[in-house]
Formats: structure tokens, C-alpha cells, sequence
């Protein structure tokens, strides 16, 4: 079936293209490889920073009223992992659940996956138990580990403190890297101990997590955490979803746009967390999508 636009990913950016294509008569289809909209995001345990948007709301509260914003627009939304995009030429072709979908555009919101952290662990721990989804995991757990001293993570950590009996936070850094607003916080929690220029090297058990062994950066020096119920939730930053976009250009794995977000091909653009910039926040995705879609139906417009 052809389309004016393909959008290639239902996070922010992509809704918010969706939201712009449709107002201005494009035939849209959004392709999500997720159930639900939303990206890395409905996994949080609450939205921070976003305007008009209230504070606090969990992750799958904004998932499903993108959700409801999509369903509203009257763009086509297919759930599907795409395997394969020619966007050369005129008629961009995008290969989704074995099918062949061409567009005139096409918008790629496809974002970032969370990346693993690597140590010694049995495969059944690893499935069971190293998780990053706070909300929908935390009350299986008395204790928990929580991975990386970004913002993400230190605002993950301070939902755990709240729900459950301790917190471990272990950042590879000698001092958190998130803003005061949630590092502060974390600083004056009596249920979490933060352990600095620390990894974790191996995990112990049989079906739950009993031992974790850590090792310093800097000193070497060994440390032992002993659990009766524990779970491990990584914050450890992601990676770019950009492995099948290959005549797209590159920056470090990320795609280079203009400030219309066009990429190296006509008719073609990136946006949200896929692409390169400075910062990596709901709003700016939203920004981008919605520039993205404004210049995609002028690119239709002006070859009609």
C-alpha cells in the first residue's frame, strides 16, 4: 500500500510527527515494533520536565495517552518490527512484518535500546532478574541493585527508596552525574548506599540473586552484597536503532540531520533520540517531530 509518509517508531518524536502529518492531509502509517507507543519511555517510573504533562505520572500513563493521540490523528498504526528500508529514490520502500509498504517520505523515530550491562551471571538469573522496567518489577523485590548515576538512573533509584526496603546504586563514576534535583535526594536517603568507581563483576545464585561481587576501578579492592530477594535494574545509557538504516549518514551510529531534520536523502528524515544532538529529552523529540512533518508535507506539496 502506498502512503504519503512512513513513520518508522510511536515514541514522542514519532506521535508528534503523526500528529502534524495527519493535520496537514498526509496519508500516514506509523510502524511500531512495541504492543504500545511510547519508546524507552513506558518503562520510567515517572515523567519528569515535561510541559504540561504532570510530574510524577508513570511511564505507561504517557504511553497510553500517545496511544490515545495516535488513535485520535486517523494515521494508520501498524504493530511490527521493520527489517529492511530502500529510501533512494523517489518512492521509499520499508519492509515490516514480511510486507512491503512504499511512501513518497518517510520519517525514522525509531530511537535507542537500553544498553546490558555485561558480568558473570547465570542465564536464569539474567532473564529473571536484570530488568529495567521500575514499575512493573518492583514489588517482587525487597532489595535492589540499581546500575548508572545519570539522571535516569538516580530518578529510578529514588522510586525504589520510596517502595522498597534498600537501595545498592552502583555508578562506575567517582560522583553522580545527575542534576541536584535528583542527586541531592539520593545524597540524604537513609535506604541507599552509593558505591562509587564500582562494577559489578559476577552474580551468584541459584533462582534468586544471592551474592553480588563488586570490584573498585580505581583500588581493585573486592566488596560482597549478600541478598535474600534482590533485583537488578540497569540505567546504563543506549544505543542508536540504526543498524538497517545503512544509505542514511552517520555520526557515531547516529544520523545526522539539518535543522529540518533532513537527512543525506530527499525525502527522508530522523528524529528524537536516533539522531545527532545535544540533548535527548520528551521535549526536544517532540520538537523534532513535529519539524520533521511540517517540511515532509511541504516536500509532498511542492511536487504535486
Amino acid at each position: 500500500m502506498k502512503y504519503d509518509l512512513i513513520i518508522i517508531g510511536a515514541g514522542p518524536a514519532g506521535v508528534s510527527s503523526a500528529l502534524y502529518a495527519t493535520s496537514r492531509g498526509l496519508k500516514t502509517l506509523v510502524l511500531e515494533k512495541d504492543e504500545n507507543p511510547g519508546g524507552t519511555l513506558k518503562k520510567v517510573s515517572n515523567i519528569t520536565h515535561f510541559t504540561g504533562f504532570n510530574t510524577g505520572e508513570a511511564g505507561t500513563v504517557f504511553s497510553k495517552t500517545l496511544n490515545s493521540q495516535l488513535e485520535q490523528c486517523g494515521a494508520k498504526v501498524l504493530q511490527g518490527k521493520v527489517t529492511a528500508a530502500s529510501l533512494k529514490g523517489e518512492e521509499k520502500e520499508i519492509i515490516c512484518n514480511g510486507e512491503k509498504f512504499t511512501s513518497k517520505t518517510v520519517i525514522i523515530a525509531a530511537g535507542t535500546s537500553q544498553n546490558i550491562p555485561d558480568f558473570e551471571i547465570l542465564e536464569e538469573l539474567k532473564n529473571k532478574h536484570l530488568l529495567n522496567d521500575a514499575r512493573k518489577y518492583y514489588k517482587n523485590y525487597e532489595n535492589v541493585i540499581v546500575i548508572g548515576g545519570s539522571d535516569g538512573a538516580a530518578k529510578e533509584a529514588l522510586f525504589f527508596s520510596q517502595n522498597n526496603k534498600h537501595v545498592d546504586l552502583i555508578i562506575r563514576e567517582e560522583k553522580l552525574a545527575a542534576v541536584p534535583e535528583f542527586s541531592q535526594p539520593i545524597l540524604n536517603a537513609k535506604n541507599i548506599s552509593i558505591h562509587y568507581n564500582s562494577v559489578i563483576s559476577k552474580v551468584n545464585g541459584n533462582e534468586n540473586i544471592e551474592e553480588v561481587l563488586l570490584e573498585n576501578t580505581t583500588t581493585k579492592e573486592k566488596e560482597t552484597l549478600k541478598f535474600n530477594n534482590c533485583g537488578i535494574f540497569y540505567y546504563i545509557g543506549s544505543s542508536p536503532n540504526t543498524e538497517i538504516f545503512k544509505e542514511v549518514e552517520l555520526n557515531k551510529g547516529y544520523i545526522l540531520v539539518d535543522e529540518k531534520m533532513k537527512t543525506n536523502i530527499e525525502g527522508v528524515y530522523a528524529v528524537g533520540d536516533i539522531r545527532v544532538k545535544e540533548v535527548r529529552q520528551i521535549s526536544t523529540a517532540v520538537s523534532d517531530g513535529a519539524i520533521a512533518a511540517i517540511d515532509a508535507a511541504k516536500y509532498i506539496n511542492a511536487k504535486k
